[in-house]
């Protein structure tokens, strides 16, 4: 089961950010991300065991902490083989840095897997590129937007693990997704008997 360690983003920073690179439509074909679907990962699963929901839960509960700011610092591009394929928004906070480096080694103390080829950059994705139809264009609408960009910041309420299904894309806070994951695993071994 694919999942994720995500945090909420305040609706206000949501619609703002969101809002604010909808010009680059005109010069690229994008797939803008829904607003109840903005979240911050912190560790991605790509094939999580369901006995680890419940270590999961554990550590999360384990690792509480004051609330902590984040800074959205400017709009930002993730590009693969050189052509833009994400547009982010930059984010900087010592705690939440801290408190990833935390996550981490509580989850390798267990021995459970997690995606991390990359270094991490915490981000908020706003809109994947599909095809850039004008470079030129495109290139000036990001500067645009890049120097007119304006940071913000919020206080960090909510860290869950998520379901994130490929297809369907279910994105349940933790409680519920691991009472219905164990509901349907339940109704499931009861079909099998």
């Amino acid at each position: 089961m694919r999942a994720f360690i995500g945090l909420d983003i305040p609706e206000n920073i949501r619609e703002f950010y969101a809002s604010s690179c909808k010009s680059l439509r005109r010069s690229a074909e994008m797939s803008f991300m829904r607003l109840d679907k903005m979240h911050i990962t912190l560790a991605f699963f790509p094939d999580l065991p369901e006995i680890y929901i419940k270590n999961i839960e554990d550590i999360l509960t384990d690792l509480k902490r004051e609330q902590f700011e984040i800074k959205c610092e400017n709009i930002g591009l993730f590009k693969r083989k050189g052509i833009p394929s994400t547009v982010f928004i930059k984010i900087i906070s010592d705690e939440l840095n801290n408190y990833k480096e935390q996550l981490y080694q509580k989850l390798r103390e267990l021995n459970i897997s997690f995606d991390d080829r990359k270094p991490y950059t915490p981000h908020i994705t706003l809109a994947r590129i599909k095809d850039v139809k004008s470079e030129q264009d495109f290139s000036r609408s990001y500067r645009y937007i890049a120097q007119n960009f304006k940071s913000s910041s919020f206080m960090v309420e909510n860290i869950h693990l998520y379901s994130s299904d490929m297809i369907n894309y279910k994105k349940e806070a933790s409680q519920d997704f691991i009472k219905l994951y164990t509901e349907e695993s339940d109704d499931e071994n009861t079909c099998e008997n």
